[in-house]
């Protein structure tokens, strides 16, 4: 293999089945890094440190990425795993939201107190969003967008779909039909990551090592 294509893709060129210890340690690597990233950003999620939540999955994500690294894995491979982990961390908290509020949402009618127009400098598209409270005056601490439209007023009535339980703030846009549906997207996201990560081990071994882990 050229040395650029191995401080790329990683010096082994393993083809057929890797060795067993190899694989294991890949295996867990993987889950040792997409497992934390996508449990912090679910925690986070649910109890309300959805910044916090995020910003431990971003560093999970990028202590996996520096331990390939340092393994002399292939860089493509390395910032594959970081990028991975940080999209996922940063996705992951708005999907489980989605996901509670598809499995035990209840709709409730809220009122405009306020229109806010959003005017981007540059641009003709003008977006609007609504600070609403409940019927009994309760102030909501989420902005309506989706049905905050154009000829929306103080005084006129929406539709949010709430969490009774309160872990995840309400919203108005289309959720998922079921939780399952919401979370597809990122569990696939999080299997992926963790194969990456197996991949970039295994190919992080130097030809010989691989084949002296094979043995005889």
């Amino acid at each position: 293999m050229s040395d650029d294509r191995a401080f790329l893709w990683g010096p082994a060129n393993v083809t057929g089945r890797p060795p067993a210890r190899l694989a294991v340690e890949g295996l867990v690597v993987g889950l040792l890094t997409a497992g934390p990233v996508a449990g912090a950003a679910v925690a986070g999620a649910l109890t309300g440190f959805v910044v916090a939540g995020t910003a431990v999955g971003v560093v999970v994500g990028l202590a996996g990425a520096w331990y390939l690294f340092s393994t002399n894995a292939g860089r493509v491979l390395v910032g594959a795993v970081a990028l991975l982990a940080g999209a996922l961390a940063w996705w992951l908290p708005g999907m489980t939201a989605q996901a509670v509020l598809a499995a035990r949402g209840e709709s409730r009618t809220v009122v405009v107190t306020e229109v806010h127009v959003h005017r981007h400098e540059g641009r003709t598209h003008v977006k609007n969003s609504c600070s609403v409270h409940l019927l009994d005056g309760t102030p909501v601490p989420t902005e309506a967008w989706r049905t905050c439209g154009a000829d929306a007023r103080p005084g006129r009535h929406l539709t949010m779909v709430f969490d009774p339980e309160g872990a995840v703030p309400p919203t108005d846009r289309v959720l998922p039909a079921t939780a399952t549906e919401a979370l597809a997207g990122p569990a696939a996201a999080t299997l992926a990551l963790a194969a990456l990560c197996c991949v970039a081990v295994i190919r992080s071994a130097s030809p010989g090592a691989v084949e002296s882990r094979r043995g005889p």
